[in-house]
């Protein structure tokens, strides 16, 4: 019996994500497991500042669910995946509860996450991994990426 016929893969976009993908899709293919792809978009953290000046008339957390849509998108195609199996969440909740719900509705057997050094007062906020660990509906894998300041 196959113990994952389901991964998923919940990625931030950060720039590890594609190492942590590539890993994703090396177990996906070990177990002979669909392979789907999560972003969690956050709508109350956009910076509307920092963007593209974007005319009035556009909905901006729909333009940012795009360009996420878009980004994980090439992100799939780059790793070699279906880009039907990325999907992409807004919500004003937390990161874990999306991935968790995502997880149940979709009967994902092993989430793989990434793992990501805090600083300053990040070092104080709760930690996405954790909460995954104890919630989750089923395994966890954190993947370390080895990150250098050069």
């Amino acid at each position: 019996m196959n113990p994952y016929n389901h991964i998923l893969l919940a990625t931030d976009g950060s720039s590890e994500h594609e190492a942590i993908g590539e890993h994703a899709k090396r177990l996906a293919q070990s177990f002979d497991a669909r392979l789907s792809v999560l972003r969690i978009l956050d709508h109350l953290a956009f910076d509307f500042s920092t963007e593209p000046m974007l005319p009035d008339d556009v909905d901006k957390i729909e333009w940012f669910t795009k360009s996420a849509q878009d980004s994980l998108n090439l992100f799939a195609e780059h790793i070699g995946i279906d880009a039907a199996q990325t999907h992409v969440r807004v919500t004003p909740g937390t990161a874990q509860r999306e991935i968790i719900s995502f997880a149940k509705e979709h009967n994902v057997d092993l989430i793989v996450v990434g793992a990501h050094e805090r600083h300053g007062l990040a070092l104080f906020r709760e930690d996405t991994m954790d909460k995954l660990a104890h919630n989750a509906p089923c395994d966890v894998l954190v993947v370390h990426v080895e990150t250098r300041i050069i």
